[in-house]
């Protein structure tokens, strides 16, 4: 007989998590949290009103809506590793771009490269590599996975200490060598899918060949036709839901992108303004792992209405801040609702329409959602210059009432075969 091969004693799967928390620790830290700091020093040092310094997270975002559809397909084919390495190189070159700009097209070439590599790219990847591995406990993988970003304000904390002691262009030098560094390793440990590795999802023991012949296994999921991607993608259901992430975007790009300089203008100093970020991001941490957990035991669709209403309470709290007790009850409120929505969503997301297109999916909705963060940054940046950044982001109350309700009215695919992908009923 054949010697019978000794199962790992923690599941593959629970290291790709792992791998994917810092990916997206280190990401989200410098690239979308973190621009936040570089701010108010690229504008003094390049003499730019605020609407053009944002429209560098705004030609982020143009890449981030052209690029997340391929490489959501990609992923989907080829695997996440490469394609994960790949586009950390392209991050950390955009950083080092960066460190050397003196004009206008060279500030858009940095975020160009950025956009491609770190923004909603890492994103997909990440989530669908995980999705690949887990059915059961999905929800609580993608809430140990986007722990990450909840961390990811203490790279923007380093960041404020680092442009002080060195300035924003070495600082931007160390993130681009630091992304090449740690980054490119870790994707070396995404995988495609256990099935490829004689592994089953969620670390089930192999089946019997008694059981392989009763049932379908998860290597023999079928492929969907392209009638039924078009279905689901034409279906009420998908677009509101793209349409809450939409709306979401809207509200968290403008948001960290101008968190900092916000605060500063309301009298608070550069030192303080970031601390809070850092009460923001580590405020979201436990909701980011619960929420996933209570979406695999409730309703996930109210769930994730929960946390919007969180980050909706919150928006509307920002425009009221007086002093630092209200600013930190704020980050907390935003922070929970923010973090809170991510895994409880993505774990919605398989359960309505299954994992083989998962990345696809994924790429398609983030792009579209990617279009409001192109106008949202540099809309605020202009009434901020106009009317000050109380009214900008009393602006940003309404797509977040919108996601809500949007997400409110989404009802349940027909239902079929466990993470078989469903169609959705119109």
């Amino acid at each position: 007989m054949p010697p019978r091969r000794r199962r790992p004693r923690l599941f593959y799967g629970w290291w790709m998590a792992l791998s994917g928390m810092y990916l997206m620790f280190y990401t989200t830290g410098v690239s979308f949290f973190g621009f936040s700091a570089f701010f108010d020093s690229i504008r003094i040092d390049l003499n730019w009103t605020r609407e053009q310094v944002s429209r560098g997270p705004a030609m982020m975002a143009v890449f981030t809506a052209i690029l997340s559809p391929t490489i959501g397909a990609l992923t989907d084919k080829f695997g996440p590793r490469l394609v994960t390495a790949a586009a950390m190189f392209s991050g950390g070159a955009g950083f080092i771009v960066l460190s050397q700009v003196e004009h206008a097209w060279q500030y858009y070439v940095a975020f160009v490269l950025i956009g491609s590599g770190m923004g909603a790219t890492s994103y997909v990847m990440v989530a669908t590599a995980v999705s690949n591995w887990f059915l059961r406990n999905r929800g609580k993988a993608f809430g140990l996975t986007f722990m990450g970003p909840g961390f990811g304000g203490i790279m923007t904390a380093l960041l404020v200490v680092l442009i002080g002691e060195y300035g924003w262009r070495d600082a931007a030098l160390f993130t681009g060598i630091g992304t090449w560094v740690t980054c490119i390793p870790l994707a070396m440990v995404l995988r495609r899918r256990p099935e490829h590795y004689g592994l089953r999802m969620d670390g089930d023991p192999p089946k019997t060949d008694d059981s392989e012949s009763g049932e379908i296994g998860e290597a023999a999921e079928p492929e969907p036709s392209p009638g039924a991607v078009r279905s689901i993608l034409l279906s009420r259901s998908y677009l509101l839901y793209v349409g809450a992430l939409s709306m979401q975007q809207v509200a968290i790009t403008a948001m960290v992108v101008h968190h900092i300089p916000a605060l500063v203008s309301y009298g608070f100093s550069m030192e303080t303004a970031g601390a809070m970020v850092v009460v923001f991001t580590l405020a979201s941490i436990p909701m980011r792992f619960f929420s996933g957990a209570l979406a695999d035991r409730f309703n996930k669709k109210l769930v994730v209405a929960a946390m919007l209403s969180f980050q909706l309470a919150g928006g509307i709290l920002f425009v009221l801040i007086a002093n630092i007790w209200v600013a930190i009850i704020f980050e907390v409120i935003y922070g929970t609702g923010w973090g809170g929505s991510n895994a409880a969503r993505l774990s919605l997301q398989g359960d309505y329409w299954g994992r083989n297109i998962f990345g696809s999916l994924m790429g398609l909705q983030i792009g579209a959602g990617a279009i409001g963060g192109l106008i949202s940054p540099v809309l605020v940046g202009w009434l901020a210059d106009e009317f000050g950044y109380r009214t900008a982001f009393a602006v940003l109350i309404v797509p977040l009432t919108l996601a809500v309700v949007m997400i409110l009215m989404m009802t349940r695919p027909q239902t079929g075969a466990a993470d078989e992908v469903r169609l959705a009923t119109a």
